[in-house]
């Protein structure tokens, strides 16, 4: 039975947003390399970062900025049953094409905090309801509507708290992530490699150097040697079937999955799951 209920929309072939239903409170590590805007629908979002547990609960909003680790699990009430949770991705991409639009006050202070706990103002709830007819209906953006929303975005997050200002010039410039978090983090993801690139704050040349140099690998080697490694270690930890287990490693098709983990292990991932038994 699944624990997680996930649909993604997506903008020029990049994950934009998603909705999550939960039955499940695992934990898991992420290090997203875009700033990410949470809503809590049903249940709570909880963050632990640093030793330090932080929460959005239900019905408020949260700001998870770009290259931080932490862990993330869900937990709900006995009456919900699950929790339910919506995602919109703030991408370096988008952010500078509407940039220019946000008239930015002088001496603006930095903004330490990691995560940043929003109220539910109207401009964030409308934008939120607008982006969840989207994600609920499977409805991809186009890159302009993408643009539209991200503005609409920004301007809702600096009325909710006008300090986000500060965090602006993040949105904007594309540091360096740490290439081993972004790619320990993201490899489930279907993200083209120019996107990860762009993401990671490299031209796709340099990106595919410093890999090569850090996992002596090729990324495509690399990702799929790691997919087939997270399914393998599903099947023996959790008990999960080689068709529970394939779309959750980021394979697209269990035909291709199948071939792949037989190719690598010597054994396919059916006789693997009974030999487990």
């Amino acid at each position: 039975m699944d624990t997680h209920k996930i649909k993604f929309i997506n903008s020029n072939e990049l994950q934009v947003a998603a909705s999550c239903e939960a039955s499940s409170n695992e934990s898991t590590e992420v290090y997203f390399p875009s700033t990410l805007l949470m809503f809590a629908q049903e249940g709570q979002i909880n963050v632990k970062l640093n030793q330090e547990l932080l929460t959005v609960t239900k019905g408020q909003f949260g700001l998870l900025r770009k290259y931080t680790q932490c862990e993330m699990f869900k937990s709900w009430s006995p009456e919900e049953g699950q929790a339910k949770t919506y995602m919109f991705v703030l991408t370096n991409e988008f952010i500078k094409r509407v940039i220019h639009n946000i008239e930015m006050p002088k001496d603006v202070p930095p903004v330490e905090e990691r995560l940043i706990n929003l109220p539910p103002t109207a401009l964030l709830q409308g934008l939120m309801q607008s982006l969840i007819a989207y994600i609920d209906e499977g409805i991809d953006l186009d890159p302009q509507t993408m643009e539209l929303k991200t503005l609409e975005a920004l301007h809702a997050l600096v009325k909710a708290d006008p300090k986000l200002y500060g965090v602006f010039k993040e949105f904007a410039i594309s540091e360096r992530a740490d290439l081993e978090q972004l790619m320990t983090h993201n490899f489930r993801f279907n993200i083209p490699l120019n996107d990860l690139a762009k993401q990671s704050g490299r031209s796709l040349s340099t990106f595919n150097r410093e890999f090569r140099a850090l996992f002596n690998d090729t990324p495509h080697k690399w990702i799929k040697k790691k997919r087939l490694q997270f399914a393998r270690n599903m099947m023996i930890t959790k008990n999960k079937r080689p068709s529970e287990v394939y779309l959750e490693a980021g394979f697209e098709d269990l035909a291709h999955f199948s071939k792949s983990f037989k190719s690598f292990f010597d054994i396919t991932p059916s006789q693997f799951y009974q030999s487990l038994v």
